[in-house]
């Protein structure tokens, strides 16, 4: 009648703790759900390192690994995955009004545009710039720099994970930013993340992918996302 999971905690909107130190967030409203349609009484929530989740999985010290992951061929090597919970694609923000009328990745020749180091974003920015682009680009340690830029003029455009961006405008109506509403993700598909299960866990997986299923017939699943303000839900549920 319990059920433990992991969290790797500070990765708001998706799975976090709070100051009261309550877990909040987009997979731990879909575990919520699950355990009362599936009569699970208690749910124990331990927060570790993104890299530590998988290791608590197989050793037994975790049920669930209520946070999302790409499913890899090698992490399915290890453990199970339940089905697509939601795509966690990249978006393209701008200053607010969208002064330099930026609505694709192209729009950004002959201006600043820039990322997360280390990110495969910054080898797309790279990638328009061999072909003459011209993009001034920069990389950013943390999406906070980046986001100031944007909003101060500093930077014209910048790719960051829509789920983020989304639930940053949301917090903080007047940060300054807006999403470009009909940027087109570039890879949709292979941005699907899903929770990850023990291999002998085939009862649980059933069990989430059952509630999955349901939620998103009656609308459930949609109401989390725009809870969050990640609006509007297609764009993060459909491929």
């Amino acid at each position: 009648k319990t059920l433990v999971v992991g969290i790797s905690g500070g990765n708001a909107p998706i799975a976090w703790m709070s100051a009261k130190d309550e877990p909040l967030g987009i997979t731990l409203d879909f575990c919520q759900a699950m355990l009362k349609r599936e009569g699970i009484e208690k749910i124990e929530v331990y927060t570790m390192p993104f890299g530590s989740l998988i290791p608590a999985l197989t050793s037994g010290r975790i049920d669930l690994a209520c946070d999302t992951f790409f499913p890899t061929e090698k992490r399915k090597q290890l453990v199970d995955f339940s089905d697509i919970l939601f795509y966690n694609s990249e978006t393209l923000i701008v200053r607010k009004g969208n002064p330099k009328g930026i609505h694709k990745l192209a729009d950004l020749g002959g201006k600043s545009a820039g990322s997360y180091e280390g990110t495969v974003w910054i080898d797309w920015l790279n990638d328009l710039n061999k072909q003459g682009a011209k993009i001034a680009t920069k990389a950013y340690p943390t999406p906070t720099e980046l986001i100031a830029d944007v909003a101060a003029g500093r930077l014209d455009g910048g790719i960051v994970d829509a789920v983020l961006a989304a639930y940053a405008v949301k917090q903080n109506p007047n940060l300054g930013i807006e999403l470009v509403a009909d940027y087109q993700p570039r890879e949709k598909v292979s941005n699907a993340v899903a929770l990850a299960v023990r291999k002998d866990s085939a009862d649980l997986r059933e069990a989430l992918n059952r509630t999955l299923a349901a939620m998103k017939a009656d609308g459930s699943l949609d109401r989390v996302f725009e809870k969050y303000g990640l609006v509007p839900p297609s764009f993060y549920l459909k491929p």
